[in-house]
């Protein structure tokens, strides 16, 4: 999963940051009490839509959801925030209310920079390859450091990892691959042996 340091990273690179600055400027300019919100935190409260999208989707948030979704915003936060109250995590409560208004246009967001940082996403496939798709251990292996550590942020409550076994409903595995689909990660091997990971209940 990213750290604050790591999110820090993303904004030097020059494209990530103009894509992340745009929008930021929209959601200030849409989202009154979020003026003073700076482009780390913004960054930080956009990677955390995926997590969000699955933690809604089956119309509420569950108490131990929403201490995982502010766990993980924490880690993400510039700062720290012991007496007050963090800005990211006060990004994911509005973002929780308003998903629906912000949900396409910050996938779309991501998967802008995901083309820019991840070399899986627009390196062409060999059609003509006939080798056996490998297991999980071997295609995280042969996968780029940050698109993992993507896959992990998006997916993965803090501390766990992709090539643990987990028990999930169809509705929520359904989501996590319409996600991947929307950010263009279907085709991606490590992706789709992620996906084999969960066990449907």
């Amino acid at each position: 999963m990213f750290t604050e340091n790591e999110v820090g990273q993303l904004l030097e690179i020059p494209d990530v940051r103009d894509v992340v600055k745009r929008l930021h400027r929209t959601f200030q300019e849409e989202e009154c009490e979020f003026k003073e919100i700076s482009l780390h935190d913004f960054l930080s409260g956009m990677l955390m839509a995926p997590s969000i999208a699955l933690a809604g989707i089956d119309g509420a948030t569950s108490l131990f959801e929403e201490l995982s979704l502010n766990k993980k915003a924490r880690r993400f936060s510039k700062g720290g925030y012991f007496l007050q109250q963090d800005p990211v995590v006060k990004m994911v409560i509005r973002l929780q209310s308003r998903f629906q208004h912000w949900e396409n246009r910050f996938f779309i967001g991501i998967n802008k920079i995901l083309k820019l940082v991840i070399p899986e996403i627009t390196a062409k496939e060999d059609s003509n390859s006939i080798d056996p798709e490998p297991e999980i251990y071997l295609a995280i292996m042969k996968s780029s450091y940050i698109l993992i550590r993507f896959l992990e942020t998006f997916f993965l409550p803090e501390g766990e990892e992709l090539t643990s076994k987990r028990y999930i409903s169809n509705l929520e595995r359904q989501k996590i691959i319409s996600i991947g689909d929307q950010l263009q990660l279907s085709e991606i091997e490590s992706f789709r042996n992620f996906i084999k990971t969960f066990v449907v209940k």
